[in-house]
Order: C-alpha cells, then structure tokens, then sequence
C-alpha cells in the first residue's frame, strides 16, 4: 500500500471514530507502529491531525482533501469517446479479488475509475499515473514497476523494470496492453522500443491477454513487434475499426469485441 494510500485509510478511520490508537491503525493496515507513526507526523504538518498519547484525532481546521490528479483523464486525446467506451467494456472484464496488469497509455488509464469499487484487486503496473489514480481507492493493492521513467508518457522503461517484474516472479489472470498497431499479419506493434520488453513479459506471464485499442490502430503498423496477434484473447475496439481487419484477426482465434460510440 502507497504511503498516500495509508493516509487516506487513516483519516476516514478518524472520521468514523473520535480517538484511534496507533496499534488499531497498524493492525487494520497490516504494519508496523513506526510507519504509522511516520504517517501521523506527516498528516500533522500538513494540518490534518492532531497527535494525541498513543493516538491521533482530526484536526478542527484540517484542510479540504484533493483527490489525486488523474492526469491521463484531464487531458484532451484522440479518439476520446471511443476510447473511453473501451475502457468501460475492459473493466467489466476485471472481477474482485484478481492480479491484473495494467500497461501504460491513455486507454488504459481510462480503465481506472471503473475499477475503483472493485475488492482484494491487486494491480501492477508501469505507468505513474495509472498508479496515482488508483491510490483513491483504500481497497486496491497498486504494485508499480520501477525503472526508467519516460517522461512522455510518465511510464517506467528499460531492463530496470524488466527485472524487477521477473525478480518477484509476478502473474496475472488478466493483462491489459495497449499498442499503436494491431493487425492479423503483423501482431501487436508500437513505436517506443524501451517500452517492449515489458509488455511481452506481462503477456507471457498472463492467463488472458486483452488488448485495448481503438479503431485508428487496427490495421496498423508500428515499427516494432511486442508479439503475434496469437497470444492474444481478446482485442476490444470500436466499430471504425476496418472490418475485413477485425475479421481477419477474429480468424487468427482472437475474441473481437467491439463497442458502441455514441
């Protein structure tokens, strides 16, 4: 759990109860008493507690909580509807209580908000914002996979990352990719190298592999493969996708799912 994640558990407790001793805290967080101490010195100066022996109460003139910025969201992208009706029909797809890869991009990032009610989640990922946006719900386990970070994008690259993933030997029922052409002939492709062999390693290491792409990618050519169209389960597009494209990938056993836009 993020340390902003805590925060967050930590004051609506207070908000629940008057009074809450730093070992109720550590037990209901699962953590040791020194880290929700650390926590409480950071929530008092920043005005939203005040410390009491043993325990802390809410500040009476605490300041207005801001929810994190989902940067990804406030952002005006292409293909935006439809995008977003992606995102929609892959959250459906996720059930509590799963470990699920989330890849880097502006589709995927649009996965979060449905999510957010969702128990026992476990959700890694490599990108930044992704992983802030989920910081807003206490019921979600974020795991984020460290390394380069690319700035562009605000997702971490390179052999770092690879790693760190292979280090801890991480699975998933679902992974979630995202990809700047997706064609029958050509598999998967996209355009920023660094971010490949993390992507391959998610699909392998993957029960279901469900790639989110809207209809401008399909068909498509990036310069560099992440895998054949085969190792995928399901690709989820929309319906100006070109259909003798959706057709030929559905032939290769891939599962097409296509939504409505407006």
């Amino acid at each position: 759990m993020l340390p902003i994640q805590r925060h967050q558990r930590i004051l609506e407790m207070l908000e629940r109860e008057p009074v809450v001793t730093v070992g109720q805290m550590a037990q209901q967080l699962n953590v040791a008493e020194s880290t929700i101490r650390r926590d409480l010195d950071t929530l008092e100066a920043e005005g939203h507690v005040k410390r009491t022996f043993g325990g802390a109460v809410l500040s009476p003139s605490r300041p207005a909580i801001e929810e994190p910025a989902c940067l990804e969201l406030e952002q005006k992208v292409t293909h935006q509807e439809a995008k977003e009706q992606i995102a929609r029909a892959a959250a459906a797809m996720i059930a509590d209580n799963e470990a699920v890869f989330l890849d880097s991009g502006t589709t995927t990032a649009r996965i979060v908000p449905h999510i957010l009610d969702r128990q026992g989640l476990t959700i890694v990922t490599c990108d930044l914002n992704i992983a802030v946006c989920l910081s807003r719900s206490p019921n979600i386990s974020t795991v984020v996979i460290g390394g380069e970070l690319h700035v562009p994008t605000l997702s971490f690259t390179g052999l770092l990352a690879q790693k760190a993933m292979e280090l801890f030997d991480l699975n998933f029922s679902k992974a979630f990719i995202g990809a700047r052409g997706v064609a029958a002939a050509y598999g998967i492709t996209n355009r920023v190298s660094e971010r490949i062999p993390l992507k391959r390693l998610a699909i392998q290491r993957a029960r279901e592999v469900i790639v989110v792409a809207d209809g401008s990618k399909i068909g498509m050519l990036a310069p560099s493969q992440v895998a054949p169209i085969t190792s995928t389960t399901y690709l989820i597009t929309d319906a100006s996708a070109p259909a003798a494209e959706r057709a030929a990938i559905a032939g290769q056993g891939v599962k097409v799912i296509v939504v409505d836009v407006g």
